[in-house]
């Protein structure tokens, strides 16, 4: 991809920064114990989910579609869509108003941990410095 000095490298980058603190928050496995065990913290689970599955629509149309409007690079789209895989196992297994203790505890949440911490640690490491 052509870089360009001084733009941009996504079309969405106020929506880009929602994603990133998404993931990291779902691949902190301290901040969920700290935070969401208690019901407290921001981003609480509700919003992380919200920033990467119904704002971006992944779920309906694959993160590859989201180039370059929030990732830059195929790379990109599938370690995020690999995050929203392994979470809509456990949403859909457990449904949308079970407890977030619940989450936490699916046997799927280690997916979640997992590839988010990578999602996140790939998509940051990217980021432009202001």
């Amino acid at each position: 991809m052509e870089e360009h000095p001084g733009k941009q490298w996504v079309r969405g980058p106020e929506q880009r920064e929602d994603v990133l603190e998404a993931l990291r928050a779902l691949g902190d496995h301290d901040y969920q114990d700290q935070h969401w065990r208690s019901g407290e913290g921001s981003p609480d689970l509700t919003a992380a989910v919200h920033w990467l599955i119904d704002d971006t629509f992944i779920d309906q149309h694959g993160a590859r579609a989201l180039i370059p409007h929030l990732f830059v690079d195929q790379r990109e789209a599938d370690l995020v869509q690999t995050v929203v895989d392994a979470l809509l196992r456990a949403l859909d297994d457990l449904g949308p108003t079970a407890p977030d203790n619940a989450y936490l505890d699916h046997p799927e949440w280690t997916n979640v941990l997992n590839s988010a911490g990578a999602a996140y640690r790939a998509l940051s490491s990217g980021k432009q410095s202001s």
